[in-house]
């Protein structure tokens, strides 16, 4: 006999629905923070490294909030992804879906300025620890499933769009 699954709880909301999406955001907001630790730190040092490159100095506090920010993000991203949380079923914005969407180009921006100071223009005069380069991997690789989400997120506020619908002949 197949019972039919009741999502509406005994307070007469949809818990199930409700967890899942009080569950989605906390997440989220892990990843948010950890770019926002990332942002906050990162972009002044490489605005530093970019305008005395032979000034850099590796230091160990730099390592420790990277490091942090990326746990934070790669925690948040993963569990989300191990859980199989849905995005919660959000009003639909198209001009706040394009901002997110918008937002997360930008973040991902300053990955490839990142990447392409550290592993394509590779001035001389700029020398960081080997194990720092793998740092760079990990913060660059939290980044883009940063920018995976906000783009996912983006999409579901715009809607589906009614252009690509499938003609029913």
């Amino acid at each position: 006999m197949i019972e039919r699954h009741d999502p509406i709880g005994a307070s007469g909301r949809q818990s199930h629905m409700v967890g899942n999406a009080s569950r989605y955001f906390f997440l989220f907001a892990m990843q948010t923070m950890g770019a926002a630790i990332l942002f906050w730190f990162a972009v002044p040092l490489f605005r530093q490294v970019l305008l005395d490159p032979s000034g850099h100095v590796a230091r160990t506090e730099n390592l420790v909030w990277s490091l942090s920010a990326i746990t934070l993000m790669q925690a948040g991203y993963w569990i989300r992804h191990r859980l199989r949380l849905p995005l919660p079923q959000l009003f639909r914005n198209t001009l706040v879906g394009y901002i997110v969407l918008f937002v997360a180009r930008m973040s991902f921006v300053l990955a490839t300025a990142v990447f392409g100071f550290v592993f394509i223009v590779r001035r001389p005069e700029f020398q960081i620890p080997a194990s720092r380069y793998f740092a760079v991997i990990l913060g660059l690789f939290a980044l883009f499933c940063y920018t995976q989400e906000l783009e996912q997120l983006g999409r579901a506020l715009i809607g589906p769009d009614l252009g690509k619908r499938v003609s029913p002949f």
